[in-house]
């Protein structure tokens, strides 16, 4: 037996050769540039013995995972190298390409034994090894997340899948990013068997050993149906052009032609289909090299790092600082799906609801909005990346029982999540009404779920679930969440009437959007035990939880809510106490700006429009409809109070309260709504133009203006990107990371500019103070410059220190 750093090579009596990747120097297994120098070194060797091997097995030694990826340090380094980046970056590739087709070379039966996530790079390996065997356990998933990074597969997994499964379903799975079960896999043809964990390496060595050599081609893709269907269509030169017009279509419609990786991804299986393997790969080398230096890799890139940092609780005691974010390569991130799930669709667009029965709508969050689809390159760039981030979640002991106050809408989506996340909550309600609609909305979204969730686990799920009108059963909870209106007297209410039942290490965390938690906190025998846990709507789709910590709340408090964040699986910033905290604070901003823009004489349509082109999947007009107009106004007049002054204030928009114009909800606001379809929820309404009484609403103040795009995009972005960096200022955010992953899970800041702070860095503090400078002359206080931008456009520092900048402009440049 030989041992070196990355890799373990032990010798059957049967011959077999069994290298298991074991990276010594990390808990992680990532193909970084040591580990493919080493494994090339243990291929040439097994090639020279000749005859003494007569089977390779690749397998993991780590006991929950294959491999995550390539190592996206390796990338930078060579994407920021200051001679001809591209033509290193494409080398790089190439190489691994080389490395991967030693296995393809080898002349002998070659088998990976895949238990745990087999990702990108990984993927790539085993598609080089004749047969593919996985586990059947809920941990293994295939895939190839690499355009969520804004990169495609670069060591072979745009030529080698379509070549093994077939053009469709390759184009699915490398363009839309989603990770397969075992299951799928084995339908798709990607794999050749599923056996229990602890039958898989057995298996791998008996397909390794034998002497007949099965056919490489996997049973569901020997089947004469499905050989008939390829044949008529992948070859046929105008069926297979077809195939690609139409996904050309799907992906720049699904992406708003913002993210150049899927298109490429698309024609590097285009062009490699019908060339020579070698001549495939070569191509793919070139588009992944092309696609590293675009300005939205690199920002995807920086999310990345930016949500790997955070998954870390700031209160665990081996936490390392954001300033020097650890970057060693680990654990897929707390946000997968459970156990036979395809896909992660716990991003979907809002109103995806599935028909259930919707609880109360008065506590609707401001910040409901399109949430980004987990299958979209432009959604949750980061969770999914070529390598997954470097902390486990929070080391503590599983809290299995949550409690949650309200049985309303919010309420009801913090339930579904705790119980489909496998924990146990208590859900009360004085309404008995509320409750039984809560209790229909869980069971609707388990059932329409039915693929992730069969038919026992939705019972399983719905057991975990016990609802009532009195508060006794919360005493057990270790966290009780409120999900009440925003009212301070009512949460000061309960936070009393439950302090008097609880036990002595409970958290109270109220799920308010802009009541400083400070202020709930004051009706606390102990406010220690007392922090904000803002979920966003709907709370069992929207990625982000942020978690308000005041001047009293004690680290367990605080690790504990972090703890439960997690495990519903959200993207969690922790942030300071004050009015509104960072994200309703900078969308009030936003909001604003966007009302006075309408008032300037900017049409709806074209703020909509401009700020959609920009990169956010709503305009600020559709998300005010959607939130509802009335409790849009009351956060705005919150945040007033708050920012006296600086905050733009409306003469008009009482009125459109006044003449029951609430948005969606009454299917008249800033639009128009048709009534739902027969059975139907509000929400499936559609919007039939802009209400004609909102002009004569508006345009009251003042001679309308000439403003084109860029100037909308101009004001709404610079309010958005000023006010983020004064909530860095005031200390709302610890680090700039926070604000760029709080700004793009739970705003819809565009993903491929990076965040706020990252978009700042690119468009550079003496352009941003110049910008600012004239605004505030035109417009008044809300433009403001923060003072640290002032201190970077004198000093020429950036928020981050990055070795290189691409030129950025307020208007987003769309790829080709």
């Amino acid at each position: 037996m030989s041992s070196l750093s990355h890799f373990d090579l032990t010798i059957t009596s049967s011959k077999i050769a069994l290298l298991g990747f074991a990276n010594h120097q990390d808990t992680m297994n990532v193909l970084a540039e040591a580990a493919l120098r080493e494994l090339e070194q243990h291929l040439n060797d097994i090639a020279s013995r000749g005859s003494d091997i007569r089977g390779l097995v690749l397998h993991s030694t780590k006991p929950d995972h294959f491999i995550v990826g390539a190592d996206i340090k390796d990338i930078e380094s060579l994407r920021y190298s200051p001679e001809d980046p591209q033509a290193k970056v494409r080398a790089g590739a190439e190489y691994m390409q080389q490395v991967f087709q030693l296995v393809a070379d080898l002349g002998m039966n070659t088998v990976a034994a895949i238990h745990g996530p087999c990702l990108g790079g990984g993927l790539e390996l085993a598609l080089a090894c004749d047969y593919r065997l996985v586990s059947n356990d809920p941990k293994t998933k295939l895939g190839f997340p690499e355009v969520q990074l804004g990169l495609i597969p670069g060591a072979g997994g745009t030529q080698r899948l379509p070549r093994l499964i077939g053009l469709v379903p390759s184009i699915d799975l490398i363009t839309s990013a989603k990770k397969i079960s075992p299951r799928a896999a084995l339908k798709l043809g990607l794999v050749h068997g599923m056996v229990g964990e602890r039958q898989l390496l057995d298996l791998a060595i008996q397909f390794a050993h034998d002497k007949t050599r099965p056919s490489r081609r996997s049973k569901s893709s020997r089947d004469p149906i499905s050989r008939l269907k390829r044949l008529a269509t992948e070859r046929n030169p105008l069926a297979r052009k077809l195939i690609f017009q139409a996904a050309k279509q799907k992906i720049e419609q699904k992406t708003s032609k913002f993210y150049p990786a899927p298109v490429l991804a698309l024609a590097a299986i285009r062009d490699g289909y019908q060339l020579p393997l070698n001549l495939g790969l070569k191509k793919e080398a070139g588009y992944f090299a092309e696609l590293a230096m675009t300005s939205q890799s690199m920002a995807l890139t920086h999310l990345f790092h930016a949500t790997t940092h955070l998954k870390k609780s700031p209160y665990a005691p081996d936490h390392t600082t954001p300033d020097q974010p650890a970057d060693t390569p680990a654990e897929l991130a707390p946000d997968q799906p459970p156990a036979g799930d395809d896909h992660n669709d716990h991003h979907e667009a809002p109103h995806d609801q599935d028909g259930a029965s919707e609880p109360r709508a008065e506590d609707r969050d401001i910040h409901q909005n399109d949430a980004p689809d987990s299958a979209d390159p432009a959604a949750e760039p980061t969770s999914q990346a070529i390598v997954a981030g470097p902390h486990s979640p929070v080391s503590m002991p599983h809290t299995q029982r949550v409690g949650v106050v309200g049985a309303g809408f919010m309420g009801a989506g913090i339930a579904t999540l705790a119980v489909s996340r496998g924990m146990a909550c208590r859900l009360t309600d004085p309404s008995t009404e509320a409750i039984s609609k809560a209790y229909q909305y869980v069971a609707k979204y388990l059932h329409k779920r039915r693929r992730r969730f069969k038919p026992f686990e939705q019972a399983q799920a719905l057991m975990r679930l016990s609802a009532s009108t009195a508060t006794q059963g919360l005493k057990h909870c270790a966290v009780v969440i409120e999900a009440v209106p925003e009212n301070l007297r009512l949460k000061q209410q309960i936070l009393q009437d439950l302090e008097a039942k609880a036990h002595h290490d409970w958290v109270f965390a109220s799920n308010t959007s802009a009541l400083p938690i400070t202020d709930i906190a004051a009706a606390a025998k102990n406010p220690a035990r007392v922090v904000g846990m803002h979920f966003f709507s709907p709370a069992e789709k929207m990625p982000l939880c942020e978690i308000v910590k005041t001047i009293s709340s004690d680290k367990s408090a605080l690790q504990q809510a972090f703890h439960i964040a997690q495990t519903m699986g959200k993207q969690v910033i922790v942030v300071d106490d004050g009015p509104g905290f960072y994200t309703t604070r900078t969308l009030a901003f936003f909001l604003a700006e966007s009302i006075r823009l309408l008032e300037n004489g900017a049409k709806v349509e074209a703020i909509d429009s401009a700020m959609k082109q920009f990169g956010f999947p709503v305009g600020p007009l559709t998300l005010l409809d959607e939130v509802g107009i009335d409790v849009g106004t009351h956060v705005l007049e919150t945040m007033r109070k708050a920012f006296p002054g600086r905050i733009y204030d409306s003469p008009n928009i009482t009125k459109m309260i006044d003449g029951g114009y609430l948005g969606r909800k009454t299917a008249k606001g800033i639009y128009l709504y048709a009534k739902p379809p027969r059975g139907g929820k509000r929400d499936q309404s559609k919007k039939t133009g802009v209400n004609d009484a909102v002009y004569k609403i508006f345009r009251s103040s003042g001679p309308a203006k000439t403003l084109s795009t860029h100037d909308i995009q101009q004001r709404l972005a610079l309010v958005f990107i000023n006010e983020s960096i004064k909530c860095l200022d005031d200390n709302i955010l610890a680090h700039p990371y926070d604000g760029d992953v709080g700004a793009v899970f739970g705003l819809g800041f565009p993903p491929f500019l990076g965040g706020p702070f990252y978009y700042a860095d690119v468009l550079g503090a003496p352009k941003l103070l110049e910008d600012l400078n004239r605004l505030q002359q035109q417009l008044g206080p809300s433009f403001k410059p923060a003072a640290s931008l002032s201190q970077q456009a004198e000093s020429g520092g950036y928020f981050y220190q990055p070795p290189q900048r691409t030129a950025g402009r307020y208007h987003a440049a769309k790829p080709s």
